[in-house]
Order: C-alpha cells, then sequence, then structure tokens
C-alpha cells in the first residue's frame, strides 16, 4: 500500500509542494498508466487491464513497469509501478508507485484522487491529491521544495478544472469517425502533479499503421501528436530546467483507438531530455 500523508487544507495561495522530480521518474508515472489505458472504455461490465512498458533513453534500455487497471461502468482504478534498472542503476536507483481513482461524465474525466510514492535515491517522495468534479480539495506533497522568490504561487484559481497525471492520458473525441487523424490532438490537457500546474498543449503531426508479430501487443493506427509544456504555476520561470522543457521541441505522444468507443489512449511517449530522447512504449496489453 502506499504510505498516506494527512492533507493540508487549501488556503488562498497553496503551499510551495514538494521535492525535486526529475524528468525519468516524472515520465515514468506519467506513462505508466497512460500505457495501461490503451484498453479503456466506460463499459458496464469490469474490464481489467494487465499492461507492461520498456523505457529507453538514447536508445538505451533503463527502465521497465506495468500498470494494472479496472475498468466497471462509469468509474476507473489504475495502479502502476515502475523502476530503472540495468546500467541506469549506476546514476540514479529509482523505483515509484502511483495510484489514480476517479469517473467519466461525457468526454470528461473527473479523478477523484491521485497518489504517488517514488524513492529516488535517498529522496522519499511522497504526493497526494482529492479532487472533486475536476477541482483540486486537498493536497499535500512531501518532502516540501526550497523557497525562492521567482517561484510563481500556485493559487486555488490554478487547480480548478485539472486532471491528474494518469488520468490526463485518456481522451475523449467526438464520435468513433474522430478516433484517428487531426481531431485527437487538437486540445490543451490542464495538468496538476501535486506540486506545478502546467498545460500540454497538442497539435497533429501524422498518422502511422503500427504493426507488430508480438503477442498481446497492439496492431492498428495511431495518430502522432507533437506536443509543447507550458507552466502556469508552482515553478521558477528563470530556471534552466524550466527554459528547457517548455523550449523541448522533442516532445510526441502517440493515441491509439480504445476499444469499441469514442476514446483514445497513449500507446507511446517520447520526451526530449539533456541527456537524450526518452521513449517510454508498450511491450505487452492483456484484457481480462
Amino acid at each position: 500500500m502506499l504510505e498516506r500523508k494527512r492533507m493540508t487544507s487549501l488556503g488562498k495561495n497553496y503551499p510551495a509542494g514538494a521535492a525535486k522530480w526529475t524528468v525519468p521518474l516524472r515520465a515514468v508515472a506519467i506513462a505508466g498508466a497512460a500505457l495501461g489505458f490503451a484498453a479503456f472504455a466506460p463499459q458496464a461490465q469490469a474490464t481489467d487491464i494487465d499492461a507492461k512498458f520498456a523505457i529507453s533513453i538514447a536508445g538505451i534500455p533503463v527502465g521497465s513497469g506495468s500498470v494494472e487497471a479496472s475498468v466497471k461502468g462509469h468509474r476507473y482504478s489504475i495502479d502502476a509501478f515502475a523502476k530503472t534498472s540495468g546500467i541506469s542503476r549506476l546514476f540514479i536507483d529509482s523505483k515509484g508507485r502511483a495510484v489514480s481513482e476517479g469517473s467519466f461524465r461525457g468526454d470528461r474525466m473527473l479523478p477523484s484522487m491521485y497518489a504517488l510514492n517514488s524513492k529516488e535515491d535517498k529522496i522519499h517522495n511522497i504526493v497526494q491529491i482529492a479532487m472533486r468534479s475536476g477541482n483540486v480539495s486537498d493536497f499535500s506533497a512531501s518532502p516540501p521544495l526550497s523557497k525562492h522568490s521567482d517561484r510563481i504561487p500556485l493559487r486555488r484559481v490554478h487547480t480548478r478544472g485539472i486532471v491528474d497525471p494518469l488520468s490526463g492520458l485518456l481522451m475523449s473525441v467526438r464520435s468513433n469517425k474522430h478516433r484517428v487523424g487531426k481531431s485527437v490532438c487538437n486540445r490543451t490537457v490542464r495538468m496538476f502533479d501535486g506540486r506545478w500546474r502546467y498545460n500540454i498543449e497538442l497539435f497533429y503531426k501524422e498518422t502511422k499503421e503500427i504493426r507488430s508479430s508480438r503477442k498481446n501487443a497492439y496492431s492498428g493506427p495511431a495518430t502522432v501528436c507533437g506536443a509543447r509544456i507550458r507552466f502556469v504555476a508552482g515553478h521558477r520561470p528563470n530556471k534552466k530546467s524550466t527554459k528547457y522543457m517548455e523550449e523541448n521541441k522533442d516532445l510526441e505522444a502517440w493515441f491509439v483507438p480504445v476499444g469499441d468507443e469514442p476514446v483514445v489512449a497513449v500507446y507511446r511517449l517520447q520526451i526530449g531530455t539533456m541527456v537524450g530522447r526518452m521513449v517510454l512504449s508498450a511491450r505487452e496489453l492483456t484484457i481480462k
């Protein structure tokens, strides 16, 4: 079970947040659940999903993860785990688990809770968020960030109409005929991860056909969206890593159709980092 910590009630200005969260572990937490979502659809009967994915940087395998998820009616729950492996552990030893629960309402996802418990070398990172109708009601993040005068304060208005990192990568479209192509990409995802509020702006690049002979691997069309990150609050605008991510043009998300529903989900995630391109991609996907 995830270690839990009592949440702090929200005031007009939120506390600054929590510890340093590096790009690899952040992407692991986000993509772990997104890959599991590749089979989700709001159906009357329960659907269980078991997904496995691989992580590489500059073509070198650096980690792996798994997702166990369940969807029943308009309710969903996700449990994702990821860790570094191989030679990457000489530089950074990370592992983390994230969970999310919520519901579907029309073309919106309404998460009710999100929790992350990760350990990166000697740093133990815990985040918890409670939400109601897309608005944050409580959250906690530990350990706290260092205080800096240039940090953009996080206010209540910044956490309205948001989704958490796990839930935010499952998207509804207008109809089944809009599950592939430009209509998938033209949108902005409003994200809050317990520390920072940021927008992910998606735009259409191309459509590809995925062919795989591996058992339990997806075959079919994938819409490739480019992405831009725009920080809103909780960040330091002049920090090198902030500028790097906002100027990063090596961001892609591949979306695939979900079942027979007007829903698409991330199948592959590409993130440019200062040490090379990181890719997270599904290896296996089992639906029960």
